[in-house]
């Protein structure tokens, strides 16, 4: 018997829930699917789109700290006002250019040693004999626990 079917019985106490998500036109399927989306939309896109705002609106000295992008005029127009100056700035302060482009070059290393280290090891453990390879996968990652 299967979920659906258990929760169509009337009798059953989440009956009313399968009828509801059945009016709503969400399966299991859908229920599946849409349980990560939320907690990417709430945890990811929400927070994101909020910095976004912050970093395309002019400063301001008020609360909040940044003046809105978009009004409404009489007419009934959307006016959207974005400035990209803080990006600008970020791009022509030597400092804040600095930083990202040493953060870029930390990057290309770790990522050239970690290639450099890790296939030899992965190529090492895949050709190694099957009653070995537990015990080789705990050496590398048993010292991840100690932090």
């Amino acid at each position: 018997m299967s979920l659906m079917e258990t929760l169509a019985d009337d009798n059953k106490p989440w009956a009313f829930m399968r009828r509801w998500l059945a009016r709503v036109g969400l399966s299991g399927r859908g229920l599946v699917i849409a349980a990560p989306m939320l907690w990417l939309l709430v945890f990811f896109l929400i927070p994101f789109a909020v910095v976004c705002k912050i970093a395309l609106s002019q400063a301001m000295i008020a609360s909040p700290p940044y003046s809105p992008i978009s009004e409404w005029t009489n007419d009934g127009e959307l006016i959207v006002k974005l400035n990209f100056g803080n990006f600008q700035f970020l791009m022509s302060d030597p400092l804040y250019l600095n930083a990202y482009l040493s953060s870029l070059k930390i990057a290309a290393i770790s990522t050239v040693l970690t290639l450099i280290i890790g296939y030899p090891m992965a190529y090492f453990i895949a050709r190694a004999p099957e009653a070995r390879r537990g015990l080789y996968l705990m050496l590398i990652i048993l010292p991840f626990w100690t932090s």
